[in-house]
């Protein structure tokens, strides 16, 4: 297989790099907000909307990347490893984020807080990771 064919075209990418910048922005400038649950930041909810927003395009994106990218590059057995990071991160993100609405308990809301934060804030990181082994492996 083509190395281009496991490329995204520059339309793609720019979707796809404006939707995470959103994503991860909204939501280091959320968790960066002074405050807390009974004198929330006034900007807090309009970044918690944005975030959300942001969530479901990057969603969608994911789902695009999946047939065009995700399967072609494991069938090529390329970049494997980052590749399978990258891909259970989304889903953990998405698991996550699911739970912070609808999870019910403190203790198990908390947790799913923490693995949240954690992975949004380290995600940027891997992409990056992903990327430059994606380059590196390149004719």
């Amino acid at each position: 297989m083509r190395r281009e064919a496991l490329r995204l075209s520059p339309r793609h990418r720019r979707w796809f790099y404006g939707v995470m910048l959103a994503l991860f922005a909204s939501g280091a400038l959320w968790l960066a907000l002074p405050g807390d649950a009974d004198a929330p930041h006034p900007l807090a909810p309009t970044l918690l909307r944005i975030h959300g927003a942001a969530a479901m395009a990057a969603l969608a994106l994911f789902g695009t990347l999946l047939p065009l990218h995700v399967r072609r590059g494991w069938r090529a057995n390329t970049n494997r490893s980052t590749g399978a990071v990258m891909v259970s991160a989304f889903v953990l993100l998405a698991v996550s984020g699911y739970a912070l609405y609808y999870a019910g308990g403190e203790h198990f809301r908390h947790a799913a807080a923490l693995a949240h934060d954690a992975l949004g804030l380290g995600l940027p990181m891997l992409l990056v990771w992903h990327i430059a082994r994606g380059r590196k492996s390149r004719p």
